[in-house]
């Protein structure tokens, strides 16, 4: 009996280890846990001195920026629109006045307002070269979808098609600062005008002349002064071409296509309409924001709306950065255009998927009135149909 009480105790000492390894295991590594969470948590062997440290935790990448609509475009600040209207109202004189008195407003003052370049010469002198027209995006002739223009031109009874297309009358052009056979990139092109290098910017022009129907179309500018930003070095003002605006390149370029093979031939003063397509400039839009909203106006559909010459607005548009360089256009060439001016300025959303406005300025040769371009006390429509007289303050060319 004695015997089988102790082989009894002896076998309870030995179970309650078991026992008690048992519960551990149990508490510690269930078939759930064991098998979905801490098998993945513990290393799969015993770490040693030789084993590299952890890495600390990455920091979370960053978030994604959520899909946003554009801002919308905010009406030009008095600052910008008071600028933009004394530019234009300056500018408005300019075109009607002489020569010598257009020549006046320009600091500094000069004797004329005519401008030095006048020839293709004047082009190639400053290393200006037509971007070779079978490299051209077929995209770029289409002015329906790629410019917006199409049904617009069609109303205005003009041509809708490049001269790529049969019977199409808007001959494509594009010129750029830089030279387009040689192989070297364009922040290597360095060129010599009298005793001075000079370097390539990458500027670039692209519009439209149609001498028989009597329209330019600004398709897309880019400036020296703005190009010359993506270069690498940066240009200083120092390096940048004497022959740099837009007004200089399109007259070159108007001057020559009136005559054959390009045109039939027709008079240099023949113009009548000037456009701007799918402008982007962010003061170009503030302005015509704020002018619009003056009368309450959405930005349309063609035909969109239209400011009449004696109005603030007008005055606003004219000296905005897209519409400017048209007025030069003018001024500096009165010789052969006479006092044309800008009459009348339509703006409406292009039919593009982004719709950006288009500018189209009316042109007219001068009504015989004197006084009229010079009106500094303008009379502004509202919408009660009463008028409000402002006063207008005049900037330098």
């Amino acid at each position: 009996m004695r015997t089988i009480t102790l082989l009894g105790l002896l076998a309870l000492q030995l179970a309650v280890p078991v026992l008690a390894i048992s519960e551990v295991t149990d508490k510690n590594c269930s078939q759930v846990d064991c098998g979905q969470t801490e098998y993945f948590r513990q290393p799969n062997r015993a770490a040693t001195a030789a084993d590299p440290p952890k890495p600390a935790p990455r920091p979370p990448p960053p978030l994604p920026v959520p899909a946003r609509p554009e801002p919308a475009t905010q009406p030009a600040s008095d600052a910008l629109w008071d600028k933009s209207g004394a530019k234009g109202c300056t500018l408005g004189g300019a075109m009607q006045a002489t020569d010598r008195e257009a020549g006046a407003l320009y600091m500094p003052v000069r004797d004329t307002a005519k401008s030095a370049f006048t020839q293709t010469s004047d082009l190639l002198k400053w290393y200006w070269y037509p971007f070779p027209r079978e490299r051209l995006s077929e995209s770029f002739h289409d002015l329906y979808q790629t410019w917006g223009i199409g049904w617009a031109l069609h109303d205005l009874g003009i041509s809708t098609y490049t001269d790529d297309y049969e019977g199409g009358k808007n001959i494509m052009v594009n010129i750029g600062h830089e030279n387009f056979d040689i192989d070297l990139p364009v922040d290597e092109q360095w060129y010599g005008v009298g005793q001075r290098l000079y370097r390539a910017t990458g500027a670039s022009y692209t519009f439209t002349v149609n001498p028989e129907e009597g329209i330019i179309i600004a398709l897309n500018r880019e400036s020296p002064k703005w190009a010359a930003k993506d270069r690498r070095p940066e240009l200083p003002d120092n390096l940048l071409p004497q022959l740099n605006q837009f007004s200089d390149v399109a007259w070159v370029t108007w001057k020559s296509m009136i005559v054959p093979p390009w045109s039939p031939g027709v008079q240099v003063n023949s113009l009548k309409y000037f456009m701007a397509v799918r402008i982007t400039n962010v003061e170009t839009r503030q302005i015509l924001k704020r002018a619009l909203d003056a009368y309450h106006w959405e930005l349309s559909e063609w035909p969109g709306h239209s400011f009449e010459r004696i109005w603030p607005e007008t005055k606003a548009i004219l000296g905005s950065p897209n519409v400017q360089g048209f007025a030069y256009f003018l001024i500096q060439h009165k010789a052969e255009l006479g006092n044309m001016f800008i009459d009348k300025i339509q703006v409406f959303k292009g039919e593009t998927k982004n719709g950006e406005p288009c500018i189209l300025m009316h042109l007219r040769q001068p009504l015989g009135q004197p006084g009229d371009a010079d009106e500094v006390n303008v009379k502004k429509r509202t919408e009660d149909g009463n008028t409000v007289r402002e006063h207008t303050f005049r900037a330098r060319l």
